[in-house]
């Protein structure tokens, strides 16, 4: 049986940049004349080949701001994916949107090329956090959004952002709430990440951060996740990942599949991709290759322009190294880990685990609880080979 994948399409190109983003964005206008449209499939004839004999059960367009990208361009690289592959298997066709660029107009379009999925980047729908975050969207902007998307597709997906400046555990709450009331039948809830030592100085919030102004520490965030976690849960949403949450059966397909440890095509400038053992000519021992485009898109379309693969940086991963990037990806999910596979060190481990209620044993696998989904991290670490 073939092991599914999926495909990511990166679309870079913003109106204008959140000042917490550190992303490979760019606020250049979108090249005319469908140029990028062209770049991504001229890409996609470059690296399909090493995907063939997979299946292709999720196509996914993010950014960047993809609903900014016109929608015959997104309707073309959808049929050209779907053409090279097959679309038999093809479960979840998902675009990112902003509230400001997700109109009902834009949503029959997006249908009518074949998405079934759109995630909206809402973050909050509380006036001062939208302000920290430097959103361009109000609340009600972001309602209304989310419920024109929720009465033309079947999946919507809602981002929300807590732990920034004047976010609190009741805002975090609400915010949530409010989104499953719109009709979103996903949640992914993230707190806000600011490293000064490895972001980009260009990232104005981490820079701010670096020079001293304080944000929400680590237990107002979490205190600020469990409050999400309660108001989705009393909304009929169930947490499947430490930050993600959906209504029984419209959890995400194309994110399980890198929580899942398989094979996905990155397209486009600063996307990343990864060929697991097994899944293709990956070659020598190495337990996976991944790769990142070149970052800058105008780099990026002259590389492809010329015919030249445009990998900015590629690593084997070696077996082990393979193994425990793998159960650290399945102890973020509600369905764990597989004991089966664990040496007896990591079985006496577990056992601890267990022992300190930081985790469970369901179905031969080891599962983590609330309380180790709080330590996920230093969890896995003590599993590691």
């Amino acid at each position: 049986m073939a092991r599914p994948f999926g495909v990511y399409v990166h679309f870079p190109y913003c109106a204008h940049r959140c000042p917490y983003c550190d992303f490979a964005v760019t606020t250049a206008p979108v090249p005319a004349g469908g140029r990028y449209g062209r770049a991504v499939l001229a890409e996609l004839a470059l690296r399909a080949a090493a995907f063939d004999g997979l299946e292709l059960v999720s196509l996914y367009l993010g950014g960047g701001t993809p609903s900014r990208w016109a929608v015959e361009e997104v309707a073309r690289v959808i049929a050209a994916v779907r053409a090279r592959f097959g679309g038999a298997a093809l479960r979840e066709v998902t675009i990112e949107a902003n509230p400001e660029s997700c109109d009902r107009a834009r949503l029959l379009a997006w249908r009518e090329a074949g998405v079934n999925r759109v995630s909206i980047g809402v973050q909050s729908f509380d006036p001062g956090v939208l302000a920290q975050l430097g959103r361009r969207h109000d609340g009600e902007a972001a309602a209304r959004a989310v419920r024109a998307a929720a009465a033309v597709l079947p999946n919507v997906s809602v981002d929300l952002i807590h732990a920034a400046r004047r976010s609190t555990p009741l805002i975090a709450a609400a915010d949530a709430a409010r989104a499953v009331a719109c009709g979103a039948a996903h949640v992914s809830a993230y707190a806000l990440t600011l490293d000064p030592e490895v972001m980009a100085e260009e990232v104005p919030l981490a820079r701010a951060a670096r020079r001293g102004l304080a944000f929400p520490g680590d237990d107002e965030a979490v205190a600020q996740a469990r409050a999400i976690a309660a108001a989705l849960l009393r909304a009929g949403l169930r947490r499947y990942e430490i930050s993600n949450y959906a209504r029984p059966g419209l959890e995400s397909v194309h994110n399980r599949l890198y929580w899942a440890g398989e094979s996905y095509l990155g397209l486009g400038a600063g996307a990343a991709g990864c060929l697991r053992a097994g899944a293709g000519p990956i070659p020598g021992a190495a337990g996976a290759v991944r790769w990142q485009n070149l970052r800058g898109a105008e780099a990026w379309l002259a590389a492809v322009e010329a015919g030249r693969l445009p990998t900015g940086e590629e690593d084997s991963i070696s077996p082990p190294a393979d193994r425990n990037e793998r159960l650290m990806l399945g102890l973020r999910t509600r369905d764990g880990a597989a004991l089966a596979g664990f040496t007896p060190a990591q079985r006496r481990e577990a056992a601890e685990l267990v022992r300190r209620r930081l985790a469970v044993v369901r179905g031969g696998r080891l599962v983590l609880t609330s309380r180790g989904l709080l330590l996920e991290s230093a969890v896995a670490e003590r599993l590691f080979e």
